[in-house]
């Protein structure tokens, strides 16, 4: 299996909203019994940690990496008057269902709350405003992948590579006023 270390992209994900200067954090994770989603809420627990924030449960809410339930999880956020500044959803689907959300309220981002999703789609640097995220290294994926295959048809013993992500900011991400 070839994959990027979701723990550490998720940090990288959060410590930038910290030092924005944002404390209170939502976070949209995915099916909790996805690997992924696993780790990308520990990388998110893992940056508030380390700044000595504590992880609010009421502000880690399951979503299933769709866009509905970014809408929804917007919803149940509101609903339990939750305050926040800024949300990590742990997809970029997951992020534009949260801008969805949020605009239906009347809440601006970034002006209001900061938003930064996971995967670096095609369509995140056209969302309105473009959105900041965790681009997975796509072509080193496909590099890794076919060293891999070239390595084992040969017969040769081989292990992955735990890629590296990178954190693309755009302007749906602002410093906490």
């Amino acid at each position: 299996c070839i994959y990027i270390d979701n723990v550490e992209a998720s940090y990288v994900a959060t410590k930038h909203l910290i030092q924005l200067g944002h404390r209170h954090i939502a976070h949209i994770c995915g099916r909790l019994d996805h690997p992924d989603a696993r780790d990308r809420r520990q990388g998110y627990i893992n940056a508030l940690q380390e700044a000595g924030l504590q992880p609010d449960p009421e502000l880690m809410i399951e979503g299933t990496f769709r866009r509905q339930s970014g809408v929804l999880a917007i919803e149940k956020l509101l609903a339990a008057r939750s305050s926040f500044s800024a949300i990590f959803a742990a997809n970029d689907q997951m992020a534009y269902g949260a801008r969805l959300g949020l605009y239906r309220r009347g809440i601006r981002v970034p002006e209001d709350v900061s938003l930064v999703g996971f995967d670096d789609e095609p369509a995140a640097a056209f969302m309105i405003p473009p959105l900041t995220t965790v681009r997975q290294p796509a072509l080193e994926l496909g590099h890794e992948a076919v060293r891999l295959m070239l390595a084992r048809l040969k017969g040769e013993k081989t292990t992955p590579a735990r890629l590296k992500a990178e954190l693309i900011v755009r302007e749906s991400t602002t410093i906490q006023r």
